[in-house]
């Protein structure tokens, strides 16, 4: 009992040191296993317990998908950014004897996805404890922590690759080699992730019936597309015949990362697309498109900001039928830590645009958009800039002034530069620029026909005050924001919405590419699913795009042209979702889109011409080999001999 007891205390001990959120509830004074799970309400807590570890998406600098690089988002007031854990990484500051951000061991701004392991692992060996649950809701919720599990490994596999299987915990009578666990091979990991998500699927509601009470609690397309997003990660580049891991083995002798590829795991994770598109769509998901008539501010809108309010509405809109998971954490708290700074860290105000002078004492707009984000985004005829022919690509960097064609985007007969001319609409939808507009609900009075003011960027001007590059994130601030309105009595109100996590568009563009790489060349099907989420995007299909306005018609015909086609796709549609840190990893292509030094607009410039210079923001983001995977700490390699460090490191 005396083991028990110290075992229950340690759990205890924990469970009380991790109140994040309302799923974190946990049982006060436990003195015994017994205790702990007693009846249902302590193993609801328990449950909540476990799903409080769900990495938060929302916390600007200690989420490893946004300032770790510099490729999609920016930090312009350095005095309080730059020594945050993720900046430190962009600069090439991540190491070895205390790593940033570790997620391994909880440190340094990390939370120890380990620790979640063994919360998830003591509620599944006791979950049969308690006597006054029915036996389906027991079932659930043991499907609920065996997705957990499967979603932990997952996090922690995509930052470190091979890591120990943790498929339950070892009693405190272990022997000290017992404890001393391995790193195993990442396609054993995968596999691992797999077989949980497998068995929790049948266990798991289709869709949330109690949706006061339970929005956010794991369903069956989240495990499906969960797992098939594991077997995409088996199958690409990264850990699929990548020769630069070809010497990595553990001290068993075993290669822990395979450098011989095998299309076959594309064949797999393809499978495992479609069912998990087959289930999200019994479930009611859908490519979402927003209603005109569902806001008294929007009645009047026409097709063009419809379509930019789909592609906004369709990220800020809680629980939409395009959305499968959500973050449960909201998206207008104050995180980031910045004691000397509060309304930092709120991500929805750090992005919002300033529109009005009043706005700068609102500490907003302090997170703009990267300048390649403005290059990266399609032209209005659905390809890259540099290859549409009807496209001026050689002045994208000269003024222009607006007229009447494009006066729903930016000011009619106002200059700004020619980059911001004729794109597409997830580029007005997703970016705030100099005489752009920046809609939101607060700027019309005439149901959304119109909207004023429009962004002045230049120096002296409200939203120069906080942005240094020339755009700002637009996508992710909810329409129904607020700002000063141009009276410093009025304070900015961000609207609460939960961050997608994963959306039905991501796996149609996942599926488009395993199809691409499973067939010997592209087919309709390849581009159906594509298609899809550029018609979604007020967008014409690959094919009919390319053929009609490309220098390079026949590239969709092609495979690897068309798997570049597949990347870009991704990279614009889940702009600034947190998903280009993760792709452009398993791509391998991390260190090719991290190396180009980031610019800006001259944001000293007070004349046209002088705003549109352009010029070299500050130095690229420090990215080699070896940072694809993060490192573990000495210490933990000194306290577990049989651990090897992350190849590189």
């Amino acid at each position: 009992m005396k083991t028990k007891k110290i075992y229950v205390l340690a759990f205890a001990t924990v469970l009380l040191c991790s109140c994040n959120n309302f799923f974190d509830i946990v049982p006060d004074d436990i003195p015994s296993i017994d205790n702990a799970f007693a009846n249902r309400a302590m193993l609801q807590k328990s449950l909540f317990t476990c799903y409080s570890y769900l990495p938060d998406p929302t916390d600007p600098f200690y989420y490893p998908a946004y300032h770790t690089h510099k490729g999609e988002f920016s930090y312009s007031i350095s005095e309080h950014f730059q020594n945050l854990p993720s900046p430190q990484i962009s600069k090439g500051n991540q190491n070895t004897s205390s790593p940033l951000l570790s997620y391994w061991s909880g440190s340094n701004g990390g939370s120890s996805m380990f620790q979640a392991l063994r919360f998830c692992n003591i509620f599944l060996e006791n979950a049969h404890v308690p006597q006054d649950i029915s036996e389906f809701e027991r079932t659930q919720w043991i499907a609920e922590v065996k997705f957990l599990k499967a979603y932990y490994h997952f996090f922690l596999l995509q930052l470190y690759g091979p890591i120990p299987i943790v498929k339950e915990n070892l009693p405190m009578s272990a022997s000290p080699e017992e404890m001393r666990v391995y790193r195993e091979p990442v396609d054993d990991c995968i596999d691992y992730i797999v077989q949980l998500c497998d068995e929790a699927a049948p266990d798991l509601p289709l869709v949330i019936a109690n949706t006061t009470e339970e929005l956010g609690r794991i369903t069956r397309p989240i495990a499906l597309a969960i797992k098939a997003k594991a077997l995409t990660w088996k199958a690409s580049p990264l850990f699929n015949g990548n020769p630069y891991y070809a010497q990595w083995v553990d001290k068993r002798g075993i290669k822990l990362i395979s450098d011989t590829p095998d299309n076959g795991k594309w064949e797999n994770a393809a499978i495992a697309l479609r069912e998990a598109i087959d289930v999200a769509h019994a479930a009611g998901h859908a490519l979402y498109e927003y209603n005109k008539n569902m806001n008294s501010n929007t009645i009047n809108m026409n097709d063009s900001l419809l379509h930019l309010m789909t592609i906004r509405k369709g990220v800020t809109e809680r629980w939409n039928t395009g959305v499968i998971w959500s973050s449960t954490e909201s998206f207008t708290q104050g995180k980031g830590g910045l004691s000397s700074k509060p309304p930092l860290g709120n991500m929805q105000r750090d992005l919002c645009a300033v529109l009005y002078a009043q706005d700068a004492t609102l500490m907003m707009g302090y997170a703009p958009a990267a300048f390649e984000m403005a290059e990266l985004y399609y032209s209005k005829n659905g390809i890259p800039i540099d290859e549409d022919k009807d496209y001026s690509y050689e002045n994208i960097y000269k003024p222009r002034i607006a007229g009447d064609e494009h006066r729903f985007f930016i000011a009619k007969g106002q200059e700004t530069a020619g980059l911001n001319f004729d794109r597409e609409y997830r580029f007005y939808a997703s970016l705030g620029f100099d005489r752009g507009y920046y809609e939101l609900s607060a700027g019309t009075n005439n149901q959304g026909l119109s909207f004023a003011p429009y962004l002045r960027l230049r120096a002296g001007e409200a939203a120069n005050l906080c942005n240094f590059i020339g755009y700002y994130v637009k996508k992710l601030v909810s329409f129904e924001s607020r700002t000063s309105m141009g009276n410093v009595s009025n304070n900015y109100v961000g609207d609460n919405y939960r961050f997608p996590l994963l959306r039905l568009a991501d796996l149609y563009l996942m599926y488009s590419e395993a199809l691409n790489e499973v067939k010997s060349s592209p087919d309709e099907e390849v581009y159906y699913w594509i298609d899809l989420v550029r018609e979604n995007a007020g967008l014409r299909g690959v094919v009919e795009s390319w053929q009609n306005h490309s220098n390079n018609p026949d590239s969709p015909k092609d495979k690897n042209d068309m798997r570049e086609i597949i990347q870009q796709e991704r990279l614009i549609e889940l702009s600034f979702e947190g998903q280009r840190f993760w792709d452009v990893r398993r791509w391998h292509k991390a260190d090719q889109w991290f190396k180009d030094t980031p610019k800006c607009w001259n944001y000293n410039g007070k004349t046209v011409n002088d705003y549109y210079t352009l010029l070299n923001f500050e130095e690229p983001s420090k990215f080699s080999e070896k940072d694809y995977l993060w490192p573990l700490s000495t210490n933990d390699l000194r306290i577990n001999n049989n651990l090897v460090q992350t190849y590189g490191w």
